[in-house]
Order: C-alpha cells, then structure tokens, then sequence
C-alpha cells in the first residue's frame, strides 16, 4: 500500500523509525497521509494529484505568507487560538471552532478568505494587519486549484506475518480455548463440598498443605454479609442465625443476602470501579456531569436484577442499537452506554481531532481492560511490545468508536470559560415532553445574550478591557461575567435537557467510516485506512461482519460477548474470584497479557468460566456457588507449618483476613449510629452544578463535599466529583476514577489515623452511637458497653473488656468534671478541601485566585472563589455532658480498632 504524506511531516521521519517496535525484529513502513486521504477523511473530496506548478504557487506564494501572518497564533508549536492549525492541509481542512478554514475547489465556502478579506466584523485575520490584495488573490487562486500541499510518499504494510505474535497466540494461556478439567479427586474426599473445593484441596495436596478449620458461624455471618452487600449483620441477623441449627442455615442466610437491594449496591460499586465511574471530566479544567448518577443507578439495578452478564456488556457497548420490548427498557439501555462516555476528558484540548482521538484511545483502553483484561491502548502509537496487539488492530478498534458521538454534554475549547465547554446537543435525550418558551420571553433573552456578547467581543484583550479597575482586577471582567449570566439565561430557555430527561452516552456518528492509522499516535499525522473490526489475539468463529452503515458496536459487543470468546468468561470469572477471596486467580485482574500473573489455580478457572457460561452467566449464581463453598468458610486462623510452605496463601489453605474498604467502613459507622438510610436518594448533588470549571476551591465545591460529608445514604451514592473524592473515601484507597480499576490499593498510612481521629464524620457518629445506647435507660452500664460492642464488632464484649471498658468511661467522665464543668461544646475540624485533590486525575491546582491569575484569562464569578488561605472549617456537634463525652471517646476508639476495620 502506498499513500502520501504532507512534506511538512518530513522532519518526523527518523522520530517515526526510532518510534518503531524493532523487538519484533521486522520491517513495517509508515504512512502518513495529509493530503489526499486525509481530505477524504475529512469529508472533503478527492483531487488529482498537485501540479509542478501549482506546488510552485505554493512554496513561492502561499507557503511563505502562511508562516509570515498565521503561524504565530495558528500552528502546532505555537497558540493554535480558534483550535485552528494553519501549518497542516488537515488542520486547515477541519478547521477550528468556527469550522473549516478550507474547503478545496471552494473559495467561497473557505473561511480563511472571508477572514484575511475583513468581510465579517467579527473575524479579521490577521488582526490589526489586512493582507494586500495581491496576498487575498494569491489565497483565492490556491483554494481555487485544489489547495496544493507537497507531498512525499513511504511503503506501508499493515499486514505482514509476524512470527513472535503468532507463537505468543499459540502459547499464551489466556487466548487459548476454554479446557475441560474434571475435577480432580483428593484426600479427604469428604472434604469438598463442590467441585471448586476439588480443585482446591488438589492443590492443597500437591503443596503438602492443610485446610484450616471452618469458620465459626459468627465470623462467617460477617464475612458473607459484608462480602455481599457492604454492610455489617444487623444484631437480628446474627441472632437469628445462631438460632438456626438447620443444615441448610447458611445457605438461607446468602439466598437472603443475594436478594437484598444492598447486594446490587455492593456489587455495582466493584463495576463501577471497573468503569471509572466519576460525575466530571477530571484533567485540565474540571466540568461537572449532571448526568451522570443515571449510570450509577442502571449498574446497580441490573446488579439486584441479575441480568446476565452478556446483556449487562452490550448494553453498555451497544444498547442504543439494541431492539427495546418498551420505553422503560429503552431508557435503560441508553443510559447504559454511559459507560462510554464516563472517561475523564481534557476539555481544553485545543484541536478537535485529539480530543476525539483521546478520547476514542480511552474508550479502547476501558473496553479492552474491562471485558477482556488486555492493554490494547498500549499499540496506538506502535506495535504492543509485549502482547499481539498490532497497531493494526488497535485503528480497527478506533474506526469503531470513531464512527460513535461521545455524548458526555461537553466539548473541547482551549482557554474557554463559562459555558463554553457545556454542549446540549451532545447529551442523549430519554425523553419527556419538552414545552417551548414564550416567543417573547425568548426574544428577550436572545436580544439580551447578543448585546453581552457583543460587548464582551468589543472589549475582550483590548488595552482598555486589560486595564486595572478599582478593584484591581481587568475591567473586562464584569463584561464576561454579564456574558456568562445571559448565556445562562437563555440556555435555560433553549436546553431540552433542562426540561426533559438527559443521560451521558452514545450514538451513532452521522458519518460512519474506516479510521486512519496514526503515526506515532499523533491524531494530525494520518496514514493508510484500517478496516474497522476486532483483536485477532482472540478467536471467535463466525464472528459478525461490520455493515458499512453503522459503527461496528454493536457488532464488537456481540463478539466481546460470545460464549467462544474464552478470555472474556475467565476476565469476569476472575474479578468475582477476588471480591469473594481477596485475590484473583489471576492477581493481575485488569491485565491477563504476558506481563501480568498466571493462574494459581488454571484448570479451576477454565472449570469457572464455562460453567459461568452454562449456567446462563449469572453474576449471582456465581456467587451463591463460591460462597457455598468448603474454601470460603474456612477460618483465617494461620498455622506457622502452612505459612512456612505457603506465606501468600496462594493455595487458599485458609480465608485470608481483608479490610474493610471506604464505603463498608463509612456505611458501618452509619449502620452502627442508627443513622443509616437505605433508602436510594434523588439523583445526585453533582446535578445541581453549573457546566462550568469546577475549581478545587470554590463554593460550589465545597457544597458538593458538605453533601457528601453530611449524607446519611450509603456510600455509592455520594458525589464523586474528580479531584474532589470524598474524605471519608480518599483516605481508605478509593478506587482510581481515571482508569479501569480492577484491584484498589491497601496501604496503612497516617491520614488515616487521623481521620478516626479528628474527623467531623467519625465524631458525629460516635456521639451519635452514644446517644442510641445511653437512650436505653434500663440498661445497666455492662449491658450497655456490650451492646456497643455488637453493635461495631458483631460479637458480645469479654468480661475483661467490659471491666476495662466501664474503668475507662468513670475516669474520662471524672476528669471532664474536674476540668471545667458539666457541659462542654465539642470540636470537630474538617479537612481543608483544597487538600483534597488527586493529582494522578490531572485536576485543577487548588489557590487559584484573580490575584495570581494572568491578565488575559477569563477569570470565574467571584462569588464561586474560595480563596486557598481562607480558615479551616469546624463543626460544632453542640453542648455534651460529660457523661456522654466518655461514651463518644469510647465509641469512637471501637469505630478505629483493627476489629471494626477488618472482617476475618
């Protein structure tokens, strides 16, 4: 295959070579076409080749103007203001945020010469300096010839044999088909409970290893209830299943569990964390997405539904191209395809071709990890180095969710403010009758909005509008602010999101297309055309052809879903595994490629994996069977010969100890103070932002985390702005919400000391936890340190501990009395939120104020500044008397116990 490349990219050419993968130790040509395919890309037409002398014109006329009157403010290396790039044909053909600068064979259409003609009042290129007339007619000749670019031309072949991929598909584990192990026997065969124990205990053998013994039935309520819904056993729960001395007692109290709504809240949250769940765009400039709690809500429903997995992809893939039996159901499936649209976006991208093509490359990285475990990102710029994964297969990926409009509500404008990033157009419509506005009403808004912006426009960098005012701030500010208040006005009036039912997701592109491989990965610099279609890693008979009028999602969900698709079924498979045990069978759940871990137990993940398929890929039968098992209901108890064999227990000779994560921590504080609501509340605090920048350190921020800090519903309903995570949440290993987060991290760091210690939340619900035992009157002391106990660790206190207990509440009661009085006003400080960030989510610096901002910005309303060095805020948890100060102290040393912070 053979294209052209511009000849302005030839200064890549030895960064290109070095850029290929010579690991593979063969020759791939490189193309890069920015002349005829890309302006076939691009939606403009094919032209003949350029002349010697139209590539003369060129370099003699155009060429030497472009770079003397445009380049400043108009090319890679420089502003690019507009998302205009004049140094590229491409650049020129897609144009910037007003739209294409050059439309070929049409100097009419071609906006570069209604500029440089000041024709409009309001686009004079360049500013300040009109080009002669000579220049204009020089412009209008090339536009008119076919807008001649040189030209230079390299091999490409896409499609060489590559031997070290084809023996690593071959040989790889995971890409292999599914192999059918029977279980194997073991000694004692009265041991296993199901064929998953079998497996086990094999292994168990083999190591010289014994299985500790079972759990006692008070551990195991814990465990099993907090591994299936995130929260504690309530004191009737245990007692119940004390009482029940039936065989089948635990197996009724997981049917129980498994029927819960709380079960779809637990387990929608570890899908959330595979989805990078998150309600703004995180990166440069952090916009708010108001939408995007629906997603939330349809994981957990399909959790608590049991939708099998196979639908739950490709509604999530594909559910806009799905047939629906009813509106409801339709509704569900749009909002499904959130999951596409949920990634963090730099909306300040100044070209709109990368932001697109980030944007697809995130896509491919969530889906490729998600569903399949594999790092398919890793080859949009070469050949994977480690997996086969070509780049080939990589730009087959891309043309598909090319072919897909990101609808996340936003779109990309270097320097913008205001609503400037908010695009209604690119929301998806559920619904609901959307009711025009009064003409005049609108008339007066639209009349209102035009003279702000004009004013704006007028004033805007101008010397007068830079100039200091009283204030110390640019005069032009309350120009921009007037702006933003009036587009806020009108949009309104105008947005049918504002009056009907909106969710982030996807929709067919209006132009469905084949994708270019890009050079180096750089979106401008395009070479040969790649059929749309899928991973050859992966072997799927009779897998459906991509029709030529739509995006290939829907054909990709069904070959992601494929009950031949082996990898697929032992990703899922895996990522149950370790939410139940505490580590995969595969540890490296989001990555099963040849740098990730191989299979402790590889026959018992095949045996998994297809009876997950044979079993209609229900998430929760599943569970039920893992839970069931012999393996799970082991104690956690270690014998010093099995850790001297086998100190990871790798071999699962015993239930491995966990901590509790954030949200069950959190939720089990609430549960335990009687202050937990069950309930699902109405959408979600993120939904009351503006579509603006959200700075770390304003108000509308902090509102959002006083929400958070004040909700009494479970934690997967808390806001969960990028850079803004939840205290509570943050300082436990929260999930990553930029990327595919199979496995969060555990670490043991001070913050977390400190939040049991000091923070506004543990203290309130300490007190809280005081008052509900103190409240029963009858109760004497003993009986009402116990039922603390129950209530935090779910066990009855020891005599020892009930002494120590009472000892310790008589002596902080006498030294508050002896200190100052009776009653007192407690103190709890809240973090400062500018603290508050995540750097790895590439979120807005904290302390951004008008004063250190530089003078061309576009600055925010100062009513949402809150500035960096503003006081700490606390919160008073009102009059205490002693007496139920000790028993808050109390309580809150329970809430920060290993005890309460682990399940065995």
């Amino acid at each position: 295959m053979r294209v052209n490349m511009s000849r302005q990219m030839s200064f890549a050419f030895p960064l290109i070579a070095a850029a290929l993968p010579s690991i593979f130790k063969r020759r791939i040509a490189i193309a890069c076409a920015i002349a005829v395919a890309a302006s076939v890309a691009l939606g403009g037409a094919a032209h003949a080749e350029p002349t010697a002398e139209q590539l003369a014109f060129f370099e003699q006329k155009i060429r030497p103007l472009l770079v003397e009157n445009c380049f400043t403010c108009h090319s890679a290396d420089t502003n690019s203001q507009g998302g205009l790039r004049v140094d590229d044909r491409n650049g020129l053909i897609a144009g910037g945020n007003r739209g294409a600068a050059v439309v070929p064979g049409k100097p009419d259409e071609s906006l570069l010469l209604q500029a440089v003609s000041y024709a409009d009042k309001r686009l004079k290129m360049p500013p300040g300096k009109q080009l002669d007339p000579e220049q204009i007619a020089d412009l209008t000749r090339w536009i008119s010839d076919g807008a001649a670019w040189p030209q230079v031309s390299l091999e490409v072949d896409l499609d060489e044999p590559n031997a070290d991929y084809d023996r690593l598909r071959r040989e790889h584990w995971a890409w292999q088909p599914l192999q059918q192990a029977e279980p194997p026997s073991a000694q004692p065969e009265s041991w296993a409970v199901d064929a998953v124990d079998q497996f086990i205990l094999a292994k168990l053998n083999a190591e010289n290893l014994q299985p500790a013994a079972d759990a006692d039935r008070l551990t195991l309520i814990r465990r099993v209830t907090f591994d299936l819904t995130g929260l504690p056993p309530t004191l009737e729960e245990i007692d119940d299943f004390l009482a029940d001395q039936s065989p089948n007692a635990y197996e009724r109290v997981v049917d129980r569990l498994l029927a819960s709504p709380t079960y779809g809240e637990r387990w929608g949250r570890h899908w959330l964390d595979v989805a990078r769940y998150g309600e703004s765009t995180g990166s440069s400039r952090n916009i708010p997405l108001p939408h995007a709690w629906r997603y939330r809500d349809y994981v957990i429903d399909s959790f608590n539904a049991d939708k099998p997995y196979d639908q739950f992809i490709r509604e999530q893939i594909a559910g806009d191209l799905l047939p629906a039996e009813s509106e409801a159901q339709r509704r569900e499936q749009l909002i499904a395809t959130g999951f596409l649209a949920l990634g963090v976006k730099d909306v300040n991208q100044r070209f709109k071709v990368r932001f697109i093509m980030d944007n697809v490359d995130e896509q491919i990285d969530t889906v490729s990890r998600s569903v399949l475990a594999l790092t398919a990102s890793c080859a949009r710029c070469h050949d994977h180095k480690f997996d086969p994964i070509p780049a080939r297969d990589y730009y087959a990926l891309a043309g598909i969710f090319r072919s897909s409009d990101l609808c996340a509500g936003v779109r990309s404008k270097m320097g913008g403010g205001g609503l400037d990033y908010y695009d209604p157009q690119a929301l998806v419509r559920l619904g609901g009758e959307v009711k025009a506005a009064p003409p005049e009403k609108l008339a007066k808004a639209k009349k209102k909005l035009d003279k702000a912006q004009q004013e704006w426009n007028a004033i805007r960098g101008t010397p007068e509008g830079l100039a200091k005012g009283p204030d110390g701030r640019p005069k032009q500010r309350r120009f921009r602010v007037a702006f933003d208040q009036a587009q806020q006005e009108y949009l309104e009036l105008t947005d049918p999101t504002l009056q009907g039912d909106a969710a982030v997701g996807v929709r067919d592109a209006k132009e469905i297309a084949d994708t270019e491989y890009r050079i180096r990965g750089e979106a401008e610099a395009l070479g040969p055309i790649v059929p749309r279609g899928y991973l050859g890693l992966v072997t799927v008979p009779n897998a459906p052809p991509i029709p030529a009028d739509q995006s290939g999602r829907l054909e990709l969900a069904q070959w992601l879903t494929s009950p031949d698709n082996s990898l697929a079924s032992r990703v899922i498979v895996n990522r149950v595994w370790r939410h139940l045990f505490g580590r995969g069978i595969v540890s490296s759940v989001d990555n099963f490629g040849t740098t990730g871990d191989v299979p402790s137990h590889p026959e018992l993940l095949d045996h998994l994996a297809a009876r997950f398929v044979a079993e209609g890929r229900s998430i929760k039968q599943l569970i039920r069977t893992l839970v069931l098992t012999r393996t799970y209901q082991l104690d956690s108890s270690a014998s010093p010969a099995n850790l001297a064999i086998d100190p990871s227990n790798r071999q699962l000779w015993r239930h491995a100890p966990r901590r509790l994560d954030a949200e069950e921590l959190r939720d089990a504080m609430l549960a335990a103070a009687g202050e937990l609501q069950q309930n699902r509340p109405e959408g979600s605090p993120v939904t009351k932002l503006k579509v603006v920048e959200l700075q770390n350190n304003s108000r509308p921020a902090r509102n959002v985390e006083e929400a958070a800090s004040e909700s009494p519903h479970r934690s997967v309903y808390l806001p969960l702005v990028r850079t803004l995570t939840p205290t509570s949440l943050q300082v436990f290993d929260f999930a990553e919400q930029g990327m595919v987060s199979g496995n969060r991290d555990v670490t043991t760091v001070a913050t977390q000391a400190l939040y049991l210690l000091n923070d506004p939340f543990v203290r309130r619900h300490s007190l809280n936890l005081s008052k509900r035992v103190l409240s029963e009157e009858s109760a004497d002391e003993a009986t009402q340190v116990n039922h603390v106990y129950r209530l935090v660790l779910g066990r009855e206190a020891t005599a020892a501990e009930t002494a120590r207990a009472i000892e310790f509440l008589a002596l902080y009661e006498t030294a508050l009395k002896a200190n100052d009085g009776v009653e007192r006003h407690l103190v709890a400080a809240a973090t400062p939120l500018a603290a508050n960030t995540s750097a790895a989510s590439g979120g807005s610096q904290a302390g951004t104020t008008p004063s250190n901002a530089k003078d061309n910005e576009e600055l925010p309303d100062p009513d949402q500044m809150v500035y960096a060095d503003a006081p700490v805020k606390e919160e008073s948890l009102g009059p205490i008397d002693p007496r139920t100060a000790a028993w808050m102290s109390f309580c809150q040393a329970l809430f920060g116990s290993v005890e309460c912070r682990y399940v065995k």
